[in-house]
């Protein structure tokens, strides 16, 4: 997968990543081995310029480092070794402020096929000890990849589980002519919830993401849309109609005995809801004024009650708490001749910040630190890729990929 910065911003932070000294790994998994994934992860933080050629100095340890001739502020070495078909892997971190080896580890008896995984783990400590914050590059995205989108007695939906960069897919479920939609994790990384019309019935299932076991959790009359785990685990949000009618509602149910306990909505079509950090509050989409906005309620209300959100949008979509709890981000359309983008709201202000340029963008997903959203790219051809943009719209990232079909709905996983 080619990762194509198409938008960055002067004020991230230089760090050379220098080849890693040693054994030479480079294969399907590490194409251009382990310094380039870990340069590729620092780059797409949208907090890190990563260096990767044009070092002034050719070093073996950090001990040689002459830093009046580095412009960069940290500078990362390696070394690879490999005994006996295993790998033993180290790194160093230095920093140019203090002249000391901010961090270094050592890995050892490892396989080939477990490089690409250690590679992330290596950038999340070095994300880590630059930033200040937990890295996440071992983290997993969910999306639904649709072969011939357009026709539907060929249509094939799949649900697909990746590493965050979307390298090393693994197909959980695959189904003919029946979509797949709106997958959904649990906050353990472990299952993810998605809306299935499998044998001609629409449903919520649940599936193990290691396990594959699936489960039917709700299949009511009518529609059963939009599941969303709470931060607990323990509750499932999701849309229903109860019945044949295009008006849903957003209810709660109990995973512990799968029976629903509380009804947060009234009237129109009320869907798309999402927990907020805390878990006291949901985030949802309904049309009650007319078009579809962004409303909020708390869970705890003994009568149902919600407070509109978002204002000056023609509509809004597909709402996702950021982890601080301190923004939403959504899918955004100004008015009706403009097309969708990425776009965050202030919870305090109510303030509207748009953050993509596309006109089909779609399904935002945040990181676990809050600092980047996948979304879905719409093509002119009709397809659509993953991408990337930083919270404040500074830093944007294409991830094309390597199907022929249309990338659904990504949602990006908890840290593991």
């Amino acid at each position: 997968m080619t990762i194509n910065i198409t938008q960055g911003v002067s004020s991230q932070i230089p760090v050379a990543v220098m080849p890693f000294n040693g054994q030479m790994i480079k294969n399907s998994q590490l194409p251009d081995g382990i310094a380039a994934v870990i340069a590729d992860d620092l780059r797409n933080s949208g907090r890190i310029e990563s260096q990767t050629s044009g070092f002034p100095q050719q070093i073996d340890n950090v001990q040689q480092i002459n830093w009046s001739k580095w412009s960069a502020d940290y500078v990362l070495i390696g070394q690879i070794d490999k005994n006996n078909g295993h790998y033993n892997i180290t790194y160093e971190l230095a920093s140019k402020l203090s002249g000391k080896v901010l961090s270094a580890r050592k890995f050892t008896n490892l396989q080939e096929g477990q490089l690409r995984l250690l590679s992330h783990t290596i950038s999340n400590y070095i994300y880590e000890a630059i930033t200040g914050s937990k890295g996440y590059f071992t983290s997993k995205l969910a999306y639904v990849d649709v072969e011939n989108p357009y026709n539907v007695k060929k249509a094939v939906y799949q649900l697909v589980v990746s590493d965050y960069d979307g390298f090393n897919p693994h197909v959980l479920l695959r189904q003919t002519k029946e979509p797949i939609m709106s997958p959904t994790w649990s906050k353990d990384g472990k299952y993810l919830a998605y809306v299935s019309y499998h044998k001609g019935g629409m449903a919520i299932y649940t599936i193990g993401v290691y396990s594959g076991e699936r489960k039917k959790v709700a299949n009511y009359e009518g529609i059963n849309s939009s599941p969303a785990f709470s931060p607990s685990g323990t509750t499932l949000a999701m849309a229903l109609s109860q019945g044949y009618s295009e008006n849903t509602n957003i209810y709660l149910m109990n995973l512990n005995n799968d029976k629903l306990y509380n009804k947060l909505t009234l009237n129109g079509i009320n869907t798309a809801p999402t927990f907020s950090p805390t878990g006291s509050e949901i985030a949802f989409v309904s049309n009650r004024g007319g078009n579809p906005q962004i409303y909020t309620t708390a869970i705890d209300s003994k009568y149902p009650s919600s407070e509109r959100l978002t204002y000056g949008a023609k509509q809004a979509f597909d709402p996702q708490y950021t982890p601080n709890g301190q923004s939403i981000v959504f899918m955004y359309q100004k008015d009706s001749s403009s097309g969708t983008q990425i776009a965050k709201v202030d919870l305090r202000d109510k303030k509207i910040t748009v953050l993509t340029h596309g006109s089909m963008d779609s399904s935002p997903s945040v990181s676990p630190d809050g600092n980047m959203i996948i979304y879905a790219q719409g093509q002119p051809s009709g397809g659509a890729n993953l991408a990337m943009v930083s919270i404040d719209g500074k830093v944007q990232i294409s991830l094309p990929s390597n199907t022929q079909g249309a990338i659904q709905s990504p949602a990006w996983s908890p840290a593991v």
